[in-house]
Parts: C-alpha cells; structure tokens; sequence
C-alpha cells in the first residue's frame, strides 16, 4: 500500500513538474516573416505606421539566424515616427496582467530615450524606454543594470501582475521588478478604449515627444499572464518560424503547374 502511495505521490509531482516545464501559450505571435500577420489562425496582424513610407521587410542576421524582419524608419517628429500597433482588445482580458516578448535592435542612439512600447495609445509619455545610460526603463519608475548596444538584437520582455508590478528582462536576464501603474491599460482607460500597443512611436501630447529611434524588429510574443522569471528564462530567443501548411503547399505546387501549363500553350 506504501509502496502504491509513493508511486502516485511521485506520479503527481512528475506531472506538476512538466506541467511548470511546458512553455506558455502565445495569445498571438508576430514572426515578421516578410507579412504583419500573426502566426496564429483568427488572429488580428499588426498595424504599421509608417508616415514617411520608408519601412517595410528586409532579410537581416538574428541571432545568427538569417531571416525576415521590419525595419521601422522615420524621424523625431511625433507624427512622423514609425513603427507598428495592435488592438489587444480581443487578444487580452479585461485587465493589466499581461506579458510582451519582442527582438528587435535600435540601429543608432538618436534620440537619449528610445521607445520600445507603450499602452496609452500615445497620449501619455509613460513607456517602456532605453534611457540616456542605455538601461532598460520604465519611465517613470526605474531601470535595470544592462547596457543595450545599439545596432545589435535584443529579446526584451515586460511582464505585468495586473496589480501595479512589472518586471523587465532583457536577453531573458532579470534587470528589474517596480512598482509601476505605467503599463497599466487602466490607466488610460478613456484615451485608450481599444488597449492599443504602439512600438517604437513615443507620445503625441505632453512632454518629452520625439523619443525613438529607427530600427528593426525580427519577433513579438504576446501573452495573457504575466510570465514568471523561469518561464522568461526558458522561452526561446525566437519563436519557430510556422512550416506552410499541407494545403497551402498544395495550393502552390498546383499553381506552379497552371503556369508551365500557360507557358507551354
């Protein structure tokens, strides 16, 4: 009888200790690969801004990786910043408790303060930045003790609790948990009804406007819970690239062949 209680009892921590392992669930990821879409089927793809019409798609090196990112090219006036944006309304529940996982670089310091993303729809110049001394911070709460070079990839990662903490990771490394409203949705509840995120384009009203920088960005993973340090720690620096599915892969070898076909006639 003992020996069948172990048994289980060690059955139960076994299954508890893979159920810690296993990788949290992406509410939607954005791969960039050459399209906004998000991976996921049913999924809302991501909005560019893009007032200069100097973005779009190129193939650069991540991570020792070639593949497609965004690049995001605008200047220091408000209205002209690029970058992109996504109505979470459908993605996240109605609260603050949420994560974001982004590769991107800034290509130069332009600006002292970069924005990397904010929830205010761009009415407030709370954000999360790389500040003058190249530290990851959340304005105005506090920042974290690693350099970020510029003209390099990082895998930045905030996660919220929903009860006014976030905590920031760059790299998957740990830099800083504060007691913070500032990446709250609630917290612009009437600016920002559809719980828009905007990368890389600051505030449009308020103080401190024009802080940002060109870049590029390979990946964004976001998520409905805040993700603890390990599960931070054990993602992978990119998300998999989604192979075509059997279908689409039909779809294509059968127009392939309509176009031989065309040019044989």
């Amino acid at each position: 009888m003992k020996l069948l209680a172990l048994t289980v009892a060690s059955a139960m921590m076994s299954a508890a200790s893979l159920a810690h392992a296993a990788a949290p669930t992406a509410v939607a990821t954005w791969n960039l690969n050459n399209t906004l879409a998000a991976d996921e089927a049913g999924k809302p793809a991501l909005s560019a801004l893009d007032p200069l019409s100097a973005s779009g798609f190129m193939m650069d090196t991540v991570f020792g990786e070639s593949r497609w990112v965004y690049r995001f090219d605008g200047n220091a006036t408000p209205s002209q910043q690029a970058g992109l944006f996504i109505d979470t309304s459908g993605l996240l529940d109605a609260d603050d408790a949420y994560s974001v996982d982004i590769v991107f670089q800034f290509e130069a310091d332009t600006a002292s303060w970069e924005n990397i993303f904010g929830v205010s729809n761009r009415q407030s110049d709370n954000a999360l930045y790389i500040d003058p001394g190249q530290r990851l911070e959340v304005w105005p709460s506090g920042d974290g003790p690693t350099p970020f070079t510029y003209g390099e990839y990082h895998r930045v990662t905030l996660t919220n609790n929903g009860n006014d903490t976030v905590t920031g990771y760059m790299d998957g490394i740990f830099q800083f948990t504060l007691s913070s409203t500032s990446m709250n949705f609630s917290a612009y509840a009437a600016a920002n009804p559809s719980r828009l995120i905007h990368f890389f384009a600051d505030n449009l009203v308020g103080g401190g406007q024009g802080e940002f920088a060109d870049g590029r960005v390979a990946s964004i993973r976001l998520y409905d819970i805040e993700l603890d340090g390990d599960q931070v720690g054990e993602l992978p620096p990119l998300p998999a690239v989604p192979e075509p599915s059997t279908v689409a892969l039909m779809l294509a070898g059968l127009g392939v062949v309509a176009a031989a076909t065309r040019r044989r006639a």
